[in-house]
C-alpha cells in the first residue's frame, strides 16, 4: 500500500513540470509514425510530390528561377523600326549554347547567329562576340518577353516569343553574297558580309556551278562573285556550305565593302524602289553596270543584259535582251522594272544610293546588295 502511494505522488510531480499554456487539441494532431532511420539522418527533407507541370512552373516563377534543362525552340515575330517586321526562331540547348534565325519580312535578309547564353534568374542573354542580340524575360517556361532598354521585361505581346510544343531544328538556308573560287575541283565560298571563308560541299547543287566555272574563260581560275542560297552544315560540318540554289556569277563585281562612294561600276545593285513604290526585296531585282558598257541582271524572273551609254551624269540605256519566262509573283513589276530602267536619262550615285531619273523624275532607286 506504501509503495503504489509513493509511485502515485512521482507521477503527480513529474506531471506538474509541463507548461500549464500549451494546449493540444488531440483529436486535430497527426502524429507521424516512428521512423527506423537512424538519429543522424533525421533531419533529410521528405521528398516532394509535384502532382502536374502547372505546379511546377508556378513554383520556379515563385522563386524568379528558370531551368533550361532540355532543348527548346521559341518562335515569332518582333517589332522592327524600318520593315513589317522580324521573325525569330531561336533555339535554346540545354548545353548552354544558342542558334537564333532572324529574318526580315519583306526583306531578302536572313542572319544565321550562334553563342552561348546566360541566365540570370528569369533575364536571358544571348552572346556572340560578332552581333548584339536582344535579351528576354521569362515571363514563364513557356513564353519570353524582349528587355526594353532599361532592363525591363516589355508586357506588349507584339514583343513576346512562344515556345513551341516540340524542339524545332533551325532553317539556316539564307541569300548569300561572296566570291567564289575553284581549284582542282575544291571549291571555296568568302562572305562579302562576314568575311568568312566556307568549303563547298561537291553536291548535286554544285556540280553546275563548277561546270559553269570552268567553262567560262572569265571566270576560271579567278575568284568571282557569286549569288546563291546556301546553308552551313551541322556540328563537324559547320565550315561547310551546302548549295541549295545557284543564281548567277558576277564576273566585274567586288564585295560592297569595297565600293568607292559616288562610283556606278563594279556594284551588284539591288532594286529599292520603283518610283515611289519599294519593292519586295524577296524578289532580288539586281543589275550591274561593267565597264565596257555593257549592262546586266536579274529582274525577278528573268534574266536580262543590254548596252548602255554614260556621260558624266546622263544615262542611255539601250534595248534590253531577256529571257521569256513567266513568274506569276513577280511578271508584272519586272515588266515596270524594265521599262522603267530603259526609260531613264540620268543617274547619280549619293554614297551607297544609286538612283536613276526621267525627265527629272526619280523612277529607280537602287543599294549595293549584300547578299
Amino acid at each position: 500500500m506504501k509503495k503504489r502511494f509513493l509511485v502515485t505522488v512521482m507521477l503527480l510531480s513529474a506531471c506538474s513540470q509541463l507548461p500549464t499554456e500549451r494546449k493540444v487539441e488531440v483529436d486535430t494532431l497527426h502524429v507521424p509514425v516512428k521512423s527506423t532511420v537512424p538519429a543522424a539522418t533525421s533531419n533529410v527533407p521528405e521528398e516532394i510530390i509535384i502532382e502536374n507541370d502547372a505546379t511546377a512552373e508556378s513554383l520556379a516563377t515563385d522563386f524568379e528561377h528558370v531551368f533550361v534543362d532540355t532543348d527548346m525552340t521559341f518562335s515569332g515575330t518582333l517589332p522592327c523600326a524600318d520593315c513589317p517586321g522580324i521573325t525569330y526562331h531561336l533555339n535554346l540547348f540545354r548545353d548552354g549554347r544558342f542558334a537564333v534565325r532572324q529574318e526580315y519580312i519583306d526583306r531578302n535578309q536572313v542572319s544565321i547567329v550562334r553563342g552561348i547564353w546566360l541566365l540570370e534568374k528569369r533575364s536571358l542573354h544571348l552572346v556572340n562576340q560578332q552581333q548584339t542580340l536582344p535579351a528576354f524575360h521569362f515571363l514563364s517556361n513557356h513564353q519570353l518577353a524582349m528587355l526594353d532598354l532599361s532592363g525591363k521585361a516589355i508586357t506588349n505581346e507584339n514583343y513576346q516569343l512562344q515556345r513551341e510544343t516540340e524542339f524545332r531544328k533551325l532553317d539556316t538556308r539564307q541569300a548569300m553574297l561572296g566570291l567564289y573560287s575553284l581549284s582542282n575541283n575544291e571549291a571555296s565560298f568568302t562572305s562579302c558580309s562576314s568575311g568568312e571563308t566556307l568549303a563547298v560541299a561537291n553536291t548535286q547543287h554544285h556540280l553546275p556551278v563548277m561546270r559553269q566555272y570552268q567553262q567560262d574563260e572569265r571566270l576560271n581560275g579567278n575568284s568571282v562573285i557569286a549569288t546563291l542560297v546556301g546553308r552551313r552544315g551541322q556540328d563537324e560540318q559547320t565550315n561547310t556550305l551546302f548549295i541549295d540554289k545557284f543564281e548567277q556569277f558576277w564576273p566585274s563585281a567586288v564585295c560592297p565593302d569595297q565600293v568607292q562612294p559616288g562610283k556606278l561600276q563594279g556594284v551588284v545593285w539591288r532594286a529599292e524602289k520603283l518610283a515611289n513604290r519599294y519593292i519586295p526585296q524577296q524578289l532580288n531585282i539586281r543589275v550591274i553596270f561593267e565597264k565596257n558598257d555593257r549592262l546586266y541582271g536579274f529582274a525577278g524572273c528573268n534574266n536580262f543584259n543590254a548596252n548602255y551609254k554614260q556621260r558624266s551624269s546622263q544615262l542611255n540605256v539601250e534595248q534590253l535582251v531577256s529571257t521569256r519566262k513567266f513568274c506569276a509573283d513577280s511578271s508584272e513589276l519586272e515588266n515596270k522594272f524594265t521599262q522603267s530602267l530603259q526609260s531613264a536619262d540620268r543617274v547619280e550615285v549619293n554614297g551607297d544610293t544609286l538612283q536613276l531619273f526621267q525627265n527629272n523624275k526619280l523612277i529607280l532607286q537602287f543599294k549595293p546588295a549584300i547578299n
